[in-house]
């Protein structure tokens, strides 16, 4: 599978990442901006180039990234030729080969989202073509919708499928089946070619998240109405929603509708409001990491449940409280405080956070990745750096501080 990554290409490039300066998102390269050349923040540019010993480093680094930007280029080129599912496999796998490089190297991380999301966004556009070229011509028009991390633009090295389906036919068995079969297709292939099935069962394979225009409708009324954990979850999922495939007009419509019901069932963004002020953050009370204290883990925390999670829940209900429409949490962040929802240093402070806790997730899935061990989401705060590691906790800190804020906005200090 491509997201099988060969642990024996990393571990050289990873031993050098840990022990070298630490770069990050110091360092940041445009990779699908509107400049073939890589950009730099001003300030960070001159104060490397003020340093004399970097520049060896930095014109290695240079080089390897133009060489690295050809091959990118040239690979998602190919996305648009190719005609069999194996040949979409093997470029997943060089791309995700190279994403993982391109991180060791210190490009930063939402360089990294933007382009890991353009490739993933290609391929699956490019395995719906596929799909539909073996199939009859679809009896309606149709969208096909990401969610989850790919939803909001946010993807790192492992990926799993998280996608709803909408058609615009209503009532009839022979649209429902074919869509069904449609449906099936998609995801086996999508499996086939790198995106896990979602252990959730968040696939348009499941009735839940496949259905008519008509069908969803009466669907979300319930969902939003009847606000059980099983609905909870459902509308949480829906708020990252995005348009993927098929009519842009279909996915426009449905978008604008699930936009529209949330506005019109407050409720519903207080249950979600509830819980990501009560989601728990990996510090204890004298603020140091709260870390496993047995089994497997021990030593570690999960930085995905308590770190990154409540900050994309809590980031996510004052995005919606104040209609804003974009999915990706440091945009959502930027438009907060751009509308003087947050002030500048409070919206700064939780961007850094965000680049933050992501960096660590994705040094955690590089420790799986070297190890040839299942990703977990777990991390031993030991292998960051002293630096590193008041980074992170400086990074929770800031997630508290939002929820303490979501706490009073929503709910006036009561629960």
């Amino acid at each position: 599978m491509p997201t099988n990554y060969q642990p024996e290409k990393f571990k050289d490039l990873y031993r050098e990442f840990r022990s070298g300066d630490n770069l990050s998102d110091r360092l940041l390269i445009e990779v699908f901006g509107g400049s073939r050349s890589p950009l730099f923040f001003p300030t960070v540019k001159d104060r490397m180039l003020a340093l004399k010993d970097a520049r060896k480093a930095l014109d290695r680094r240079l080089t390897f990234l133009d060489d690295h930007w050809h091959k990118i280029v040239t690979m998602v080129r190919r996305v648009d030729t190719v005609h069999s599912l194996d040949e979409l496999v093997d470029l997943h796998r060089s791309l995700n080969v190279i994403a993982v490089e391109l991180f060791l190297r210190h490009v930063g991380v939402m360089e990294l989202h933007q382009m890991i999301t353009f490739y993933r966004h290609r391929i699956t556009e490019k395995v719906i073509e596929l799909v539909l070229d073996r199939l009859e011509k679809p009896p309606c028009p149709f969208a096909w919708f990401n969610m989850g991390s790919d939803g909001r633009q946010e993807q790192t090295f492992f990926t799993d499928q998280d996608n709803a389906l909408v058609y615009e036919e209503h009532g009839s068995a022979e649209v429902d089946a074919y869509f069904k079969h449609f449906a099936d297709q998609v995801v086996h292939d999508l499996d086939t070619a790198g995106f896990a099935l979602c252990t959730g069962n968040i696939m348009p394979i499941n009735d839940k998240w496949r259905g008519s225009y008509a069908h969803w409708l009466a669907e979300m009324e319930e969902v939003f109405s009847n606000q059980v954990q099983e609905n909870l979850l459902r509308v949480i999922i829906l708020m990252d929603v995005t348009f993927c495939a098929g009519m842009p007009e279909v996915g426009e419509q449905f978008i604008n509708r699930v936009h529209t019901m949330i506005r019109q069932h407050f409720d519903a963004l207080l249950t979600m409001a509830r819980s990501a002020v009560m989601s728990s953050v990996a510090l204890n009370f004298f603020k140091k990491f709260r870390l496993e204290r047995s089994g497997e883990h021990t030593g570690k925390f999960n930085v995905k449940l308590f770190g990154w999670a409540p900050l994309i829940m809590t980031t996510r209900v004052f995005a919606l409280k104040y209609g804003i429409r974009v999915t990706n949490t440091v945009t959502r962040l930027q438009k907060l405080e751009a509308g003087r929802h947050f002030d500048a240093d409070f919206s700064h402070d939780l961007q850094r956070a965000y680049l933050v806790l992501t960096r660590a997730k994705m040094i955690s899935q590089v420790e799986a990745i070297v190890s040839g061990s299942k990703y977990d989401y777990y991390l031993d705060p030991e292998v960051l750096s002293d630096e590193e590691r008041e980074e992170l906790r400086e990074a929770l800190i800031s997630v508290e501080n939002l929820q303490k804020l979501a706490y009073n906005s929503f709910f006036g200090g009561m629960l």
